[in-house]
């Protein structure tokens, strides 16, 4: 069963899903895919990890978030990586955003208005880059191969879109056109959360509000780290009850 919750661990830290969140997300994830190898680990999911609940410091956060997330990470295929995220995201929103350290930052290319990129975190499985937005600054459609992002706003608002590519797209060094397909179109404010996996929603991009946006991308690998690419989208899609658009890797 479905049903779109909206969680609250703290004041200020709100995250909406659709999913049966009151499970275990192990136990989800082997409903969804009927497999006899994720039901047991469901069966040990039950038994040996209690329901998330309260707020998370940030050092609590990472002790607590990252023996499971190794766990959980084990599992790269399409199912497991959602469990993966899923559970991620419900970690992320019992983190306290006041707790979460000061990175230092630096103005990614010569973008206009700014946005700025600094690392908060260096570990396995994930990794977290914290991200500032000027006031209504864009960070163009980009790819992640391979990787899942669970991005959490800390303050601020940003418009964030994800697509999928639909068919086969050429290699990042070719300027042959391809489609893509609009997935998601919400505003990320904070202590709210957008995943992608390597398969799912994998581009996204992000216009931050009239007073700038502040947040972080927590990233984890899934296979070996091919690079990636910007994308020039046209600004209409070539069918809007689709929503596909044409894109061109950028150079």
């Amino acid at each position: 069963m479905e049903k779109q919750t909206r969680i609250e661990a703290s004041p200020g830290l709100i995250i909406e899903r659709r999913r049966v969140l009151w499970l275990p997300v192990m136990a989800t994830a082997a409903m969804v895919s009927g497999n006899a190898e994720a039901q047991d680990a469901a069966k040990k999911s039950e038994i040996n990890t209690p329901s998330p609940t309260g707020p998370l410091a940030w050092n609590e956060f990472l002790q607590q978030a990252l023996p499971q997330a190794t766990e959980l990470h084990r599992d790269a295929s399409p199912q497991g990586q959602d469990a993966y995220l899923h559970w991620l995201a419900l970690m992320a929103a019992r983190l306290q955003l006041t707790t979460i350290p000061d990175t230092k930052l630096g103005r990614f290319s010569r973008l206009d208005p700014a946005v700025y990129f600094g690392p908060s975190y260096r570990g396995k499985p994930f990794f977290i880059v914290e991200w500032r937005l000027e006031p209504d600054a864009i960070l163009p459609p980009h790819c992640h191969p391979n990787a899942s992002v669970c991005t959490v706003g800390i303050a601020g608002e940003a418009r964030i879109r994800n697509f999928e590519i639909v068919g086969q797209a050429p290699e990042f060094a070719s300027r042959q056109a391809f489609r893509v397909r609009e997935t998601h179109n919400e505003i990320l404010s904070p202590g709210r959360a957008n995943t992608l996996s390597a398969v799912r929603d994998n581009i996204h991009t992000l216009r931050a509000g009239r007073q700038g946006a502040r947040g972080m991308d927590i990233s984890t690998y899934h296979g070996p780290d091919i690079g990636y690419s910007f994308l020039e989208l046209e600004n209409k899609p070539v069918d809007a009850e689709q929503r596909l658009f044409e894109a061109v890797w950028k150079q």
